[in-house]
C-alpha cells in the first residue's frame, strides 16, 4: 500500500477494482417497466412476473390490502391486486421494492445519507410523473417515473464505496463529512453512468443519469427535461442532500421546454411538497437527518 495516497485516490481505486458492487438491477422490475409501455399492454404477463418473485408478491398483496383499502374485501390473488391497485401504482410499487433494498446500512451517517437520498430520489419520481401529464406527456409517465427514481444511483454507489472503505485498513482515518460531499458530488453521475450501462439499461436511461447537472444537455430527451426541472426545484425547496435555497439555480430553459409559467412553477413547487408527505407517509420512510449537518 502506497502511504502518500489520497482518499480520492483510494476511491477511485475501489471503484476501478470492482471492489465494491451494487447488486444488477432488478430484471422483473425492468420487465414490468417494459411491459408497461406497450401500447397492448397485457396484464397476465405483468402478474406472470410478479407470481415468479414470491417476496415482491407478498409486498403487492399487502400494499393492496393496507389500511387505505378498509372496508373492502380481501384481495386474495396478485391478478386482484392488480386491478385493485392499476397498472400505473403496480409498476411503480415494482420499481420502489426493488430498489428500496439497496438503501440498508447499519453507520448512523450514511444510513442518514441514504434515507435522504432514497427520499428525494421517490419526490423526484412521483413529482416528474405529474410534470409529465402537465407538459402534455402523458405516454411518457412510466418512463420518466424510472429514470428519476434512478438519477442518483451513483451516489448510491459512491457512498457504498465509501462504506466499503471505512471499514478497511487503507485509511488512517475516516474524511469529514464535507469531503465525503465533495467527492460524491463530483463525482456521482459518471459513476452512475457507468454502473446503469453495465446493468444495460437502455441509453435514455443512462443519459439521464449522466447529464442531469450539465449546462448543455439532449432536450430530445423529455424524462432528463423534466427531471432537470423537477430536480434542480427539489434542491431549492429543500428536498436533497445538495440543498440550493439561496442560489436558486435557473430553470429557464427547462420550464420554457415544457411551456411551464411561472404560476405552474409555484405550483411545481406545492406538488414536490405534496409528494414528500405522500412519500413519507405511504412508503413508511422516516424523516432523514441532513448528513451535511
Amino acid at each position: 500500500m502506497q502511504k502518500d495516497r489520497s482518499f480520492l485516490d483510494i476511491i477511485e481505486e475501489y471503484v476501478e477494482s470492482d471492489a465494491v458492487t451494487l447488486p444488477p438491477f432488478d430484471k422483473t422490475a425492468l420487465r414490468i417497466q417494459q411491459e408497461i409501455q406497450k401500447p397492448d399492454v397485457q396484464v397476465a404477463k405483468i402478474e406472470k412476473l410478479i407470481i415468479a418473485d414470491p417476496a415482491m408478491s407478498s409486498q403487492i398483496l399487502k400494499l393492496a390490502n393496507s389500511a387505505f383499502f378498509r372496508g373492502l374485501s380481501k384481495v386474495m390473488t396478485v391478478r386482484d391486486a392488480i386491478i385493485r391497485l392499476g397498472l400505473d401504482e403496480i409498476t411503480r410499487m415494482v420499481l420502489i421494492l426493488s430498489q428500496k433494498k439497496l438503501y440498508a446500512t447499519s453507520d448512523t451517517f450514511i444510513k442518514n445519507y441514504r434515507s435522504q437520498l432514497w427520499q428525494h430520489g421517490l419526490v423526484c419520481a412521483i413529482t416528474s410523473q405529474w410534470v409529465a401529464r402537465q407538459a402534455g406527456f402523458d405516454n411518457l409517465t412510466q418512463e420518466v417515473f424510472f429514470a428519476s427514481l434512478m438519477h442518483d444511483i451513483g451516489k448510491l454507489f459512491l457512498i457504498t464505496v465509501v462504506e466499503k472503505i471505512q471499514s478497511s485498513d487503507d485509511i488512517p482515518f475516516v474524511p469529514s463529512r464535507h469531503v465525503v460531499n465533495e467527492i460524491i458530488k463530483n463525482q456521482h453521475t459518471e459513476q452512475g453512468y457507468k454502473l446503469l450501462t453495465k446493468w444495460n439499461i437502455p441509453e435514455k436511461y443512462c443519459r439521464v443519469v449522466k447529464e442531469h447537472h450539465d449546462e448543455k444537455y439532449d432536450n430530445s430527451n423529455v424524462p432528463l427535461v423534466i427531471l432537470r426541472l423537477v430536480n434542480k426545484t427539489a434542491r431549492k425547496v429543500g428536498v436533497a442532500i445538495e440543498k440550493d435555497e439561496e442560489n436558486v439555480l435557473s430553470v429557464a430553459s427547462e420550464a420554457g421546454f415544457l411551456g411551464f409559467s411561472d404560476i405552474k412553477l409555484a405550483q411545481l413547487e406545492l406538488q414536490i411538497e405534496d409528494s414528500l408527505k405522500r412519500v413519507s407517509a405511504h412508503y413508511n420512510i422516516e424523516t432523514p437527518k441532513n448528513p451535511n449537518g
